[in-house]
């Protein structure tokens, strides 16, 4: 059995605390990540051998070793003493048992530091995607209760005041946008983590005669990282654009956490979530707790420091990577807890329980259609905007300290709407009405909102076709991999 790594330049083996707060850091994250590690040697060695770096048989008894290392539990074998140094090295000594000191071979034509590069983009890719199916799950759950709640009449807020009635559906609809330019940021992230560090070596190429672009299209990637020295993690910024992106998603989906979270407090009792969705009290039996919109709105909380996390691995010189190599690859964790809370928040959606009386009778209250008579004024007495503003204003606050129930009084003082008789501020102060005549380009009127939801379904569409084409290259070239390698394999079997 070889020494291990250090031993031929040091003298001797790694220290424990180095063994502890470094190897075995870089050997989790790998080992998480083991069958990319793996697919990753096997694109190598196929490539190797296809261009007479490796003899046939050579390269015919490492591909069928690693195919054998595949179909078996790889993470559990691997998983060795960290001593013995990181996910490859622990490959090596596996290749070594396997094929004898030929499996040592393995790291030809390439360094540890494009092999690094190359692990963390094929598992961030994967996270990423998995990410961007829950985040399609979430838009599809939206928009299905846009459709569902299209003409419920609900209060609209500013500064968690009563502003302008509008109904569900147009609210439901509303944050939908959010998710699509989230979809829209990572769907351009992934195509900016399609480029292969493999091969770009240390970081000046290799002298072997290799061929990028073959390992590039067995894993998936649309072309090689174009500059060997960018190849390396020292110029690795795609984690904290995974990091930004997830944040910005958080953020959105956390705003109609936020809006559930206050519509269904008792105080105010418009919603409820599904009672498998909420938690209760140790000690107050009468409690249903809305936990899992606090666990959204807390994670997006948390995920406002991950990119700032991630930048600051990057700030050193390029000539080391070793600030982004030594600590946790937390990438794939972010996108997991991320995938999560956004499949909490379109269960929450789906499941939701609406009080259509309450929303409808809290659309109109608080004078939140005041608008449309300062509207009526322009349009009928001639005022300017400024001054049926002041008129309306000036009514309400008489009819709010004379009458907190709110009558409409016909009788105003001076300085406030004349020549209303109560049916016709009944009908212009109707919250329903309201809705219907906001027929600008977005607004709630009922052909707006149709219009809404052909755009919203059309866009979601293409979003779903985007990540649909990612999925399929990739999955057609992992099938083009395993298939050449087994191909390999058999001649070494022969």
């Amino acid at each position: 059995m070889s020494p291990t790594l250090t031993e031929a330049r040091l003298g001797r083996g790694p220290a424990r605390g180095l063994v502890d707060h470094v190897n075995a850091v870089e050997l989790d994250d790998e080992t998480a990540a083991v069958a990319h590690y793996i697919r990753m040697d096997l694109a190598h060695t196929l490539m190797l051998t296809q261009e007479g770096i490796f003899r046939e048989q050579q390269g015919a008894a490492v591909t069928a070793s690693l195919l054998r290392l595949l179909e078996t539990d790889p993470g559990t074998l691997l998983a060795g003493d960290p001593a013995i140094g990181t996910l490859g090295l622990q490959i090596e000594r596996y290749l070594e048992e396997q094929c004898g000191p030929s499996g040592l071979d393995i790291q030809r034509a390439r360094s540890r530091i494009d092999q690094k590069a190359t692990g963390i983009r094929l598992a961030d890719r994967e996270a990423l995607l998995n990410t961007l199916d829950a985040l399609l799950r979430l838009g599809e759950a939206l928009l299905a209760a846009a459709a569902h709640h299209d003409a419920v009449l609900a209060p609209g807020y500013t500064h968690l005041q009563h502003a302008q009635p509008t109904t569900l559906g147009h609210y439901f609809n509303a944050q939908y946008w959010p998710v699509a330019r989230a979809l829209d940021r990572m769907i351009h992230t992934l195509h900016r983590l399609d480029e292969c560090p493999l091969g770009g070596a240390a970081h000046s190429g290799t002298s072997w005669p290799i061929n990028r672009e073959t390992t590039a299209s067995y894993l998936g990637f649309a072309r090689p990282v174009r500059n060997a020295r960018d190849a390396g993690l020292s110029a690795q910024d795609g984690g904290a654009e995974i990091a930004s992106v997830l944040g910005l998603s958080l953020a959105g989906a956390a705003r109609c956490a936020s809006d559930l979270f206050y519509w269904s407090s008792t105080e105010v009792g418009l919603v409820r979530l599904s009672a498998s969705l909420c938690g209760t009290s140790s000690m107050m039996p009468q409690k249903r707790n809305p936990i899992v919109l606090e666990r959204i709105r807390g994670l997006a909380g948390e995920a406002a420091g991950w990119t700032a996390s991630q930048l600051g691995t990057l700030h050193s010189a390029t000539s080391t990577d070793a600030d982004q190599a030594y600590v946790h690859n937390r990438i794939p964790g972010y996108c997991h807890e991320s995938a999560g809370a956004f499949d909490l928040l379109a269960e929450a959606v789906t499941t939701l329980e609406v009080d259509r009386e309450a929303m409808r009778a809290s659309a109109g209250r608080h004078w939140s259609t005041a608008s449309a008579l300062a509207d009526d004024l322009v349009r009928t007495r001639g005022l300017s905007f400024r001054q049926a503003h002041e008129t309306v204003a000036r009514y309400i606050a008489r009819q709010e300290t004379n009458a907190p129930a709110n009558p409409l009084d016909p009788a105003p003082a001076p300085g406030e709407p004349t020549g209303y008789t109560p049916e016709d501020l009944a009908r212009i102060l109707d919250a329903a009405a309201f809705v219907e005549t906001r027929t600008s380009l977005g607004g709630t009127s009922a052909a707006r909102r149709e219009e809404l939801a052909r755009e919203a379904e059309l866009d979601l569409a293409g979003h779903h076709r985007a990540a649909a084409d990612l999925r399929s290259r990739i999955a057609e070239a992992d099938a083009r991999l395993l298939r050449d390698a087994a191909a390999l394999a058999a001649t070494h079997s022969i």
